[in-house]
């Protein structure tokens, strides 16, 4: 007897359960409603502003080069060791590396490379389609970063940033 009461049940209630499940996908199936699907390879996604990706050594567009004094500062920071730098010593006056390179394979983008760099020349990228079939394509040399970086901008944008992260600092 208890068995044929569970059946019963079981049946009264698939019968209303459909109708509450396709009164939600109605519901929420509007054209009022907007879009949220993203169409990823023709469209890009908008990254938000503090995006951190791949440490990337952008062009001064006045000399055409890095502005990076291989110092070492980012590859001593660096909590993984995989940033290598070698200082140019053909000139001893114009300091610049001769070998820069960065294995993003173990990198975990923290960015303290960046804020340990004393001239902000490596900074964090935007792009994050990284993907290799080979682990030696995940090692950037200077002319990928270099690539990969860009352009820094004008001076006056990057006073502006400066002036309202003092100003964000101080409120």
């Amino acid at each position: 007897m208890k068995n044929k009461t569970v059946i019963i049940k079981d049946i009264i209630n698939s019968f209303v359960s459909i109708p509450k499940g396709l009164w939600i996908t109605l519901v929420n199936w509007s054209i009022a409603r907007p879009c949220v699907t993203e169409l990823y390879p023709e469209q890009k996604r908008q990254l938000p502003q503090n995006y951190r990706g791949i440490p990337v050594l952008p062009v001064d567009p006045k000399t055409g080069k890095s502005r990076c004094i291989a110092c070492g500062a980012c590859a001593r920071m660096c909590p993984e060791h995989i940033i290598t730098v070698e200082i140019d010593k053909s000139d001893p006056k114009d300091r610049k590396p001769s070998e820069f390179s960065i294995d993003i394979s173990r990198c975990m983008w923290c960015g303290l490379c960046t804020e340990a760099c004393p001239v902000n020349c490596l900074v964090m990228g935007k792009d994050f389609e990284l993907a290799t079939y080979t682990r030696e394509g995940m090692i950037y040399n200077l002319e990928d970063l270099m690539r990969l970086g860009g352009e820094f901008p004008a001076e006056e944008v990057v006073e502006e940033i400066a002036e309202e992260k003092k100003e964000e600092s101080e409120s």
